[in-house]
């Protein structure tokens, strides 16, 4: 049973100010599962915007390259970056049944509600960043800073993205093989944010 929890916590987000961020309904051990993932999601973003190219990565989750879709890639993850760098986030841990979350459901949105994120049960059963190789079968969906990222990416003030498909091996075959161009896909800035950290450099 969830313990109700109703804090503003003050985070500090790389060099700028702290950003506050809404916490309902969960422990407090979610609260420290949330906030580290949104620290890393926010790392990951900005990693994402500058690393935009002609490249196998990008090619695997946006389809085929031009420079106006790479464009458009960049600006979305810019966007990504700026909300989770500035904005204070209200962040609603659901049960299953609450706030749409069934089994399946990790996380969810509504565009216009501006950054408020529902997280479900399932969320918190995602690994951390690098807690897998990045080709290990744990790693199918994804991780909770990439679903911070997806999640992030919905909002209509951000990147106003879609649900054109979901896990790794659906969106790469998607892309890939068909040379869908997914620009508006939500998961694969996930999955393009999250190959990101595992390059070099990446803390």
């Amino acid at each position: 049973m969830f313990v109700r929890i109703f804090a503003v916590l003050a985070v500090s987000l790389m060099a700028h100010a702290a950003a506050a961020h809404e916490f309902e309904r969960c422990e407090k051990a979610e609260i420290e599962s949330v906030l580290e993932a949104l620290t890393a999601a926010e790392k990951l973003a900005l990693r994402a915007a500058v690393s935009i190219g002609d490249t196998p990565e990008y090619r695997r989750w946006f389809g085929p390259y031009s420079k106006q879709n790479a464009a458009d890639v960049r600006a979305a993850f810019k966007s990504i970056h700026t909300a989770l760098r500035d904005v204070e986030v209200k962040v609603v841990c659901a049960n299953i049944g609450e706030e749409d979350c069934d089994e399946s459901m990790y996380a969810n949105v509504w565009r216009h509600e501006h950054y408020a994120i529902n997280l479900c049960p399932s969320f918190f059963r995602m690994p951390p960043i690098h807690a897998y190789s990045a080709t290990s079968r744990e790693m199918e969906n994804g991780t909770r800073a990439g679903t911070i990222i997806h999640e992030m990416s919905h909002f209509d003030i951000v990147a106003s993205t879609d649900d054109i498909c979901y896990t790794r091996t659906t969106c790469s075959q998607m892309a890939l093989q068909s040379r869908r161009v997914l620009t508006r896909n939500a998961d694969s800035y996930q999955y393009f944010a999250e190959d990101m950290a595992y390059l070099p450099a990446f803390e």
